[in-house]
């Protein structure tokens, strides 16, 4: 693949810019805004069920995704700016992932408004974030200036040219699953700030590889915004980043996959993410069906799976990890044997850089 985005020094010097503006805006503004969050005592509220040892975040301030994206739009606004030119692919992919940072936005301010673990309702945030996700590959298909082919990028220089369809769907449920699943792995002080910086880097060169100079600009944009958020937000956390930040980070990852055709290389960058959903439906779905249930009538084994599926049934059933998402299984083993949740995200951290670094090489070496 091709590597001239980084062997320009023209273009070095715009991704070193792109890279260091959100982070210089970021690290600017975060004591100011975790001072005012405290002030106004707007905190993280934790799950009841959630691990014991996270009862003393309950006071640390949330929404801290507020800054990193403002970080990221001021740079995009200045790129613009400097450039004197709009560029509308890179406009899109920032306009869906604002939107699903709003979502975010709404469901903290219920949880805040709630003082509660409690925020929007979960089917109606799905339904949302379906229908953002078709509506942006719907907008990529048909909308001039942003009107393009749509190719699947594949090893070798390959391309697979995408049904506009398939890709309607596609973007439909690649919204909604990379927000929900980013949102269920944001669980841990510096864990999914780090795991999504990292992603980002190699989504980066990958967009720079493909040519997509522009989106590699804002991929490098984030990765610069969140490297000043995870100053604040390691362990133990100053501030937590949020649904806000969560399902904005889900809707960018998102939007620059779909947008770029680059799907095939996500999938293994993701592999974490994928894990953790996994990992929860998996949980709900055993402690459903082993639940000890007599039907009053003669049921098929079929109809009663389909029941203890769909309907609350009385009675306790069993787990398969210790707590879910995945990463809570590992903080709740792991500390039984006096490993810190600190190194339990580091753990998380390294496995992703291993991944990053995998699927980055096979992309550039194919």
């Amino acid at each position: 693949m091709s590597i001239d985005l980084f062997t320009n020094q023209e273009a070095q010097t715009t991704l070193l810019y792109a890279l260091l503006l959100p982070f210089a805006i970021a690290l600017a503004l975060y004591p100011a805004y975790i001072a005012w969050l405290k002030a106004n005592e707007i905190r993280q509220f934790v799950r009841e069920e959630g691990p014991k040892s996270h009862a003393v975040k309950a006071r640390t301030p949330t929404t801290g995704g507020v800054v990193f994206i403002a970080s990221i739009v001021i740079s995009c606004l200045a790129l613009a700016a400097h450039d004197r030119a709009c560029d509308w692919q890179r406009l899109q992919v920032l306009i869906l992932a604002l939107l699903c940072g709003l979502i975010g936005f709404f469901d903290d301010l219920a949880k805040i408004i709630n003082k509660a673990n409690t925020g929007l309702p979960a089917l109606a945030r799905l339904v949302v974030e379906l229908l953002l996700g078709a509506a942006f590959a719907l907008l990529i298909l048909t909308v001039a200036p942003l009107k393009q082919d749509i190719v699947l990028h594949l090893p070798g220089g390959a391309h697979w040219p995408m049904p506009p369809w398939l890709f309607v769907c596609l973007g439909s449920f690649l919204v909604a699953a990379t927000t929900n699943s980013l949102n269920l792995h944001d669980g841990m002080d510096g864990l999914a700030g780090g795991t999504s910086l990292l992603v980002l880097v190699a989504m980066a060169a990958i967009l720079a590889g493909v040519k997509q100079p522009a989106l590699a600009q804002l991929a490098l944009m984030a990765v610069g915004a969140l490297a000043a958020f995870l100053l604040f937000n390691r362990y133990p956390a100053k501030i937590f980043m949020g649904d806000t930040g969560s399902l904005f980070l889900g809707g960018l990852i998102a939007a620059l996959t779909l947008a770029s055709g680059t799907l095939f290389w996500f999938i293994p960058l993701a592999i974490i993410y994928i894990a953790e959903s996994l990992s929860v439906i998996v949980q709900v779905a055993y402690f459903k069906l082993s639940k000890p249930y007599v039907p009053e009538k003669p049921m098929s084994r079929p109809g009663l799976i389909w029941l203890k599926l769909t309907k609350r049934l009385p009675g306790e059933g069993k787990r398969l990890l210790r707590m879910a998402p995945l990463h809570h299984h590992f903080e709740a083993v792991l500390a039984e044997r006096g490993v810190p949740e600190w190194q339990v995200v580091a753990a998380f951290w390294l496995v992703q850089l291993a991944v990053c670094l995998s699927v980055v090489a096979l992309f550039f070496l194919s």
